[in-house]
């Protein structure tokens, strides 16, 4: 196996989310693994090349773009419409109770 190969394996074992997955993963690859010409130069575990290949490829900034890109995709306009709504019902329901507490302070003056 050479870096192509391995690089692309790694990073599809990177891209799982679900971390029980992820170790799945990198067990069923570690025997492909230590047969690869980085292991036998390296000797480095798989589990600490996925970590530092996961650090590596958060801070690559020619992706950063296209992950910014991906988060505002992923932005729900109608929850932060209900967000809203909510923020202005509190409010609202606040104003209601402060000008009822002035109306009855403005009884007893009266």
């Amino acid at each position: 196996m050479n870096n192509i190969e391995l690089e692309a394996r790694i990073r599809k074992i990177c891209a799982i989310d679900n971390y029980f997955d992820l170790i799945d993963e990198m067990y069923a690859f570690e025997k492909e693994y230590k047969n690869s010409d980085f292991y036998k130069k390296y000797k480095k575990p798989l589990s600490e090349v996925v970590r530092e290949a996961r650090i590596h490829y958060m801070l690559q900034l020619k992706d950063l773009g296209d992950k910014i890109q991906l988060f505002i995709d992923n932005l729900s306009f109608e929850n932060l419409n209900d967000i809203l709504d909510k923020i202005s019902k509190v409010f609202g329901e606040e104003n209601a109770d402060i000008k009822e507490t002035l109306e009855v302070f403005k009884d007893l003056k009266g």
